[in-house]
């Protein structure tokens, strides 16, 4: 999905009132974050967390091997927050 379509799907969410928009802004700031650290090809963490699942919520990265873990802690240390993750040079399916 590229951003413009991530974006779009959002606003969406929002439009049908099964987002708020505190929430999308949220979201949209954590994607910024991780794709400030890896959004480039280049970028040696991209390296460091090979097959891991790398997440960043309220304003934090967190980092797990299975998604069920990452999402766990993210509920657990900051609940009510939106998480933005990706599994680094990998697919989750």
């Amino acid at each position: 999905m590229t951003d413009d379509e991530f974006q779009n799907w959002l606003r969406d969410e929002v439009a049908n009132e099964r987002m708020q928009q505190a929430q999308m802004d949220d979201l949209l700031k954590q994607k910024f974050l991780f794709d400030g650290a890896f959004g480039s090809p280049n970028s040696p963490l991209r390296t460091e967390f090979t097959f891991q699942i790398v997440g960043y919520v309220a304003d934090k990265r967190i980092v797990a091997n299975e998604i069920h873990v990452l999402i766990d802690t993210a509920k657990r240390e900051f609940p009510g927050r939106m998480i933005y993750f990706e599994p680094i040079e990998f697919d989750l399916f």
